[in-house]
């Protein structure tokens, strides 16, 4: 499921129900995988009393081929158990059902959900006495994890995972040694991130077009850039309605972006390629990363771009902290270039799209690529990855949950 998911988000699938029209011939084990759902899910459609509930969950369990994989799986033998799935197990809930909830959460009182105030309003209802006694537990925090990596080897390696490795060295072992990231799912809102993808996508259809188009001035312009607009948001596969907050922010950015191309160009730089794959050996490992985009400048040399839409104050620091900042220098790795420049374009949405130039990016591309060397080399000699549990990488980390930072001492 997961890798149907992925799949699926790649070829703008956003939506199950949309699944079955999609027509991309590689989608059809997904596609398989939906009829095969939607044929159980289908006879699950309509109310019924408990005890058949569950009958008809077992039996749509043993049907898809679940029951079997529950059964032989320690956590799923209590699944079965709890819910009563076994065979005649269901009569338990012919007459008397056991209804709890919760009647405070961190000393706030809460009122009882509509379900169970119409049970109380309909029905005779016996309180059962409270049973838990309390108990003194003594304290046992959590020691901060000291994994180490050297028995998975890391063959390649992105910039967002490099920059996982020198934030928190845990998140690093966690994410990408052990690949427990959390999959793209569907049905899923959309966000910042998509936000983004989709200025990505508009962008590189937007330039591919001005390339061969005859006409270059500003109306023109703009209308190429709606046209881009409209199909990256079929490519996404983006409803009108999902759409919306884009609309509604859609007309500054794309004539803030307008008049900084504009400005751009004046200086003689002309766009040369967008979201190009790339991949640098460097020794055993290999650098993989998708740019941007990719200008030739007045002189020939190339600029290498990365367009971003944070704060304009978060796009600042990166620049002041070059070192610290490991995007611009990475790409900066996968093209042998010793004339490369690079910056960010901030494309704001309140305020105007603006270039923030990387200073001696090449010194600090080879500066990063002695750092990347060193940092394999440890890991593959088993130097320890610990939790670091500091700054704001622990605010919206993943793998917080299985370094327990929480716990610890």
């Amino acid at each position: 499921m997961d890798a149907a998911e992925t799949e699926l988000r790649e070829y703008g699938v956003r939506l199950w129900r949309d699944l079955p029209q999609a027509p991309v011939p590689a989608l059809e084990r997904a596609q398989l995988v939906a009829r095969a759902v939607d044929a159980v899910r289908s006879a699950l459609a309509r109310a019924r009393p408990l005890p058949v509930w569950l009958r008809d969950l077992r039996g749509a369990l043993q049907s898809s081929g679940q029951w079997d994989a529950l059964a032989l799986d320690g956590a799923g033998q209590v699944v079965q158990s709890v819910l009563r799935l076994h065979e005649g197990a269901e009569a338990e809930f012919e007459s008397d059902v056991d209804v709890l909830w919760r009647a405070s959460e961190a000393g706030e009182r809460l009122v009882p959900s509509g379900f169970v105030q119409e049970i109380l309003l309909d029905h005779v209802i016996t309180f059962a006495p409270d049973p838990r006694l309390p108990r003194a537990v003594p304290a046992r925090p959590t020691p901060r994890p000291l994994p180490t990596g050297d028995a998975l080897p890391v063959t390649r390696l992105s910039a967002s995972a490099y920059e996982d490795l020198r934030r928190c060295p845990y998140r690093f072992f966690a994410l990408r040694q052990l690949r427990l990231q959390a999959p793209d799912e569907l049905e899923s809102e959309l966000g910042k991130r998509d936000f983004g993808n989709w200025l990505h996508s508009l962008l590189k259809i937007f330039h591919d077009i001005l390339k061969t188009a005859a006409a270059q001035d500003i109306p023109a312009r703009v209308a190429m850039i709606n046209i881009a607009a409209e199909r990256a948001t079929q490519e996404l596969a983006l409803s009108e309605s999902e759409f919306l907050p884009f609309a509604a922010i859609w007309p500054r950015v794309r004539e803030g972006y307008l008049a900084w191309l504009a400005e751009h160009e004046a200086t003689g730089a002309v766009f040369d390629v967008g979201e190009a794959s790339l991949s640098m050996p460097l020794g055993r490992l290999t650098l993989i990363g998708k740019i941007d985009r990719m200008d030739r400048q007045s002189d020939g040399h190339a600029l290498l771009i990365d367009y971003k839409t944070e704060p304009r104050s978060t796009t600042a620091e990166r620049i002041k902290s070059g070192q610290e900042d490991t995007q611009l220098a990475f790409y900066a790795a996968l093209i042998e270039d010793d004339t490369l420049a690079a910056a960010y374009v901030n494309l704001g949405e309140k305020e105007p799209t603006k270039t923030y130039t990387q200073p001696d990016i090449v010194g600090l591309r080879d500066e990063l690529i002695e750092g990347i060397r060193d940092d394999m080399e440890r890991l593959e000699q088993g130097a320890a990855l610990p939790a670091l549990g500091e700054g704001k990488a622990c605010d919206y980390c993943a793998a917080r949950g299985l370094c327990r930072k929480d716990f610890w001492k």
